[in-house]
């Protein structure tokens, strides 16, 4: 295999794992925090808030990976 393959399998999974341990716990939190704290129960207001949150850190997260394996 070649060593560009072998970078990329690694970061893709390095991407998938950090992906897996930041947004679940970060799911759980912002389900307690909207539902239990703030009261929001509609499904459409509950979905799009998470999304707008999750895809801010998946953006800020991917981008911070990116540029690590970058620099290698």
């Amino acid at each position: 295999m070649k060593q560009t393959t072998k970078q990329i399998h690694k970061e893709t999974s390095f991407q998938i794992a950090t992906g897996l341990a930041i947004n679940y716990p970060l799911n759980l939190f912002l389900l307690y925090i909207y539902i239990d704290r703030l009261g929001i129960t509609e499904p459409i207001m509950l979905g799009t808030l998470v999304t707008l949150v999750m895809t801010v850190v998946a953006y800020t997260r991917i981008f911070l990976i990116r540029s690590y394996f970058s620099k290698k």
